[in-house]
């Protein structure tokens, strides 16, 4: 049974894919909404935004009503698909195994609408298959050696018989076939799946059959085999080939002497073969591509009683090389389609392709789309097919959606703190892969009535509640926090080396922080640089922000930096990050107020007050406050001195202006934070405070007014410092 929707892909999935593929509501065949071609979507969004749910829904939904295939391949894998290994051999390449399972998808008996066939690209197939290198067989014994010595003979069978000039081939090359397929798990375990279409295809033009399934013995190693031979049927039976499927070769190729199968084998051997590996690799890839929609296309063309609906193809994490091979080939080739006999125009028809990609970045401009489409302008998407050969003119960008307040609260499903919504959407920044186990452990927790932590907790404790939760699904992790972290960073081992990144506030520091594990440093590095990772525009002093931009990754290390791994070493990173600066510095003060130095961030922020303008010292006020609060329990330190910017021993009442916002924005600096004040109101404590400061010089009043204006309104949306904007300068 399919799966719910995944939250915010209901248009999508409910009205766009039925319409494009032409289903109608009984699942019978209808017009598809797009007859000249549809927009390939490619879904991009960070980790846990639904994208594979997404995939999984439409695959449930459709297999057994419609052709549908889905790369990765849905469940246990057939055997023989392991990843193939990287070499050289065209036969080898993991672009060419993904499109053998999309073929293995979309070949199978569908009720009413029958069976798709893939002549043209099982033709080509076998014809590459020539492009076998030998096996070592000091390696192999019994049955495999045998296998390997029968394919053997017929490849120099076919060879003889490729180099005449009027005899027929494909006698020879069904009969290498049918001895290669038990192989083919050996020498292209990509191809491991369409090991029933090759044996198809032997079988309805008259050649053996393999598996213990064959009509006569083996040949005799060495020695032709004629028409008494029992192992062979007689060289002149009469192949059943799909004469369009070969007139398609012979237009594709048109550059290859020869007609038919011939032509084909020519192609491997006389082009292919001799390219270097990666010529030869690319090209058979292309190829191969063109035949598979060919082969499609060629299907709805034939005549049928009833409208049959057009096949279905995801492509989920297209952002893996091989993923993005795949999308790349299946987009040219979408763009350049060809019909049954290369007939190029409005009347090819074309699948409907979903893809999904792991990235987090925005998207840059295109010429049909100047920016990715949002989950509401989607539903507004007016498409017209571009008759275009420009693969970007094909493809739709859609950026993932994000969990509202809205929709969390619904999911919560029962009374809960005021706030607790908002906490969730912020944690987790509306990936429902990450709001999914805070709102689960929510659930559990509230179920206790009167007991739950959540219920207990004043507003301010909220946060740090629901982060201390126990995870719903049992499992190692002691806290909601722990099963979070190991969900966004799936190498355990990568968490604790994490701690110091997460604390540095540029990347040269992370290295000269103490680090639990010092080796794992160019691997954290490397995970850093991944795209799927949300970056957040920091606000604060120009060229310090935090090395971890995903601030649901960092807030949740510094979480469990706070409170799983002891104050000794919350106090040994932010005194080593600490002291890497000048004094009165904007980062030096940061971890001055992580390590509980309130005085000294309070003194630094009032005498920067002075020598700064209002722009530069709202981003200090920014980066200070955005440290991250010490442990429970953490040993208060002594008073340091006098503040050098007060006119005495008392602290001044700007001083005392300065504590007051400080620690304002601190409190509700971090993703666990709520703001409770009424952002309208006219005694906002926020807007009054920093209405309050005093203006020294002539416009620098502009940044601060701003300031006033729009944080108060921007902290109760869910923003939080240090990603609270400061206007800049007009020209």
């Amino acid at each position: 049974m399919a799966q719910r929707v995944p939250h915010g892909y209901e248009q999508l999935a409910e009205t766009f894919v039925p319409k494009a593929v032409g289903l109608g509501p009984r699942g019978t065949g209808a017009e598809p909404g797009h007859p000249r071609g549809a927009p390939v979507i490619t879904v991009h969004g960070g980790r846990g935004t639904g994208k594979t749910a997404l995939c999984e829904h439409l695959h449930d939904t459709y297999a057994g009503r419609l052709h549908v295939a889905k790369w990765p391949m849905p469940g246990t894998q057939p055997a023989g698909m392991p990843p193939p290994p990287d070499r050289a051999s065209p036969l080898t390449s993991r672009p060419l195994a993904a499109l053998a399972c999309l073929v293995y998808g979309l070949n199978g008996d569908v009720p009413k609408f029958g069976r798709i066939d893939f002549p043209r690209f099982t033709y080509g197939l076998m014809a590459a298959t020539t492009l076998y290198e030998p096996l070592d067989t000091d390696q192999l014994e019994g049955p495999a050696l045998t296998e390997v010595r029968e394919l053997e003979q017929r490849q120099r069978e076919l060879e003889e018989e490729l180099a005449g000039d009027e005899r027929p081939v494909w006698n020879s090359l069904t009969d290498w076939v049918a001895a290669l397929i038990p192989l083919i798990g050996v020498f292209a375990p990509g191809l491991g799946p369409l090991e029933d279409l090759l044996e198809r295809i032997v079988r309805q033009s008259g050649g053996r059959q393999t598996g213990g399934r064959q009509t006569g013995g083996r040949r005799t190693a060495g020695r032709r085999p004629d028409a008494h031979d029992p192992g062979r049927p007689p060289a002149t039976r009469a192949p059943k080939l799909d004469q369009s499927a070969l007139r398609w070769w012979d237009t594709e190729l048109r550059t290859v002497p020869g007609t038919g199968i011939r032509k084909l084998l020519y192609w491997v051997s006389l082009i292919l073969r001799h390219q270097v590996p990666a010529q030869a690799r690319h090209s058979l890839e292309e190829h191969l591509t063109a035949a598979f929609l060919a082969d499609i296309d060629a299907h709805h063309h034939r005549r049928h009683w009833r409208l049959r609906p057009l096949p279905l193809i995801l492509l989920d994490d297209t952002h893996t090389p091989t993923g993005r091979r795949l999308r790349d080939l299946l987009l040219t080739a979408y763009a350049n389609a060809a019909g049954p006999d290369n007939a190029k125009g409005a009347e090819v028809t074309r699948p409907v392709i979903v893809a999904t990609e792991l990235d987090a970045r925005p998207r840059p401009a295109a010429p049909r789309h100047q920016r990715p489409l949002t989950v509401p302008q989607f539903a507004t998407l007016a498409w017209h097919s571009p008759r275009s050969h420009a693969p970007e003119d094909w493809q739709v960008w859609l950026q993932a959606p994000a969990l509202s307040a809205d929709s969390i609260a619904a999911a919560l499903g029962t009374p809960c703190p005021r706030g607790l919504p908002n906490l969730v959407e912020q944690l987790s920044a509306g990936r429902a892969g990450c709001a999914r186990p805070l709102i689960d452990a929510a659930r559990e927790s509230l179920r206790t009535g009167h007991r739950s932590a959540l219920l207990r907790a004043e507003p301010q404790d909220l946060g740090p509640a629901l982060l201390a939760l126990p995870p719903a699904a049992p499992g190692q992790e002691r806290t909601v926090t722990a099963a979070l972290l190991r969900y966004l960073v799936p190498d355990h081992a990568l968490i604790d080396a994490l701690l110091p990144w997460a604390v540095a506030l540029r990347p040269e520091d992370a290295p000269h922080l103490p680090a639990r594990d010092p080796d794992q440093h160019h691997r954290v590095r490397d995970l850093l640089k991944e795209e799927h990772w949300y970056r957040t525009a920091w606000w604060g002093v120009p060229g310090h922000a935090p090395v971890i931009g995903d601030r649901t990754l960092r807030e949740l290390l510094l979480h469990h930096l706070r409170t799983e791994t002891g104050t000794a070493y919350w106090t040994d990173l932010h005194t080593a990050a600490h002291d890497r600066y000048d004094p009165g510095t904007a980062p030096r003060l940061h971890h001055a107020l992580a390590l509980g130095r309130r005085e000294e961030a309070v003194a630094g922020l009032h005498e920067a007050f002075a020598r700064s303008d209002r722009r530069g010292w709202l981003a200090a006020v920014q980066t200070v406050c955005a440290a991250p609060h010490p442990p429970d329990g953490y040993p208060a330190p002594e008073s340091g001195a006098d503040c050098p910017a007060c006119p005495g021993p008392v602290p001044d009442d700007r001083h005392r202006a300065v504590g007051r916002l400080l620690d304002l924005l601190w409190g509700v600096s971090t993703l666990s934070s709520l703001y409770t004040d009424d952002p309208e109101s006219p005694d906002n404590r926020l807007r009054l405070l920093l209405s309050g400061f005093d203006v020294a010089y002539e416009d620098q009043d502009l940044a601060t007014a701003d300031a006033a204006r729009r944080w108060p309104v921007l902290l109760a949306r869910g923003r939080r410092v240090p990603e609270l904007p400061i206007a800049r300068r007009e020209p």
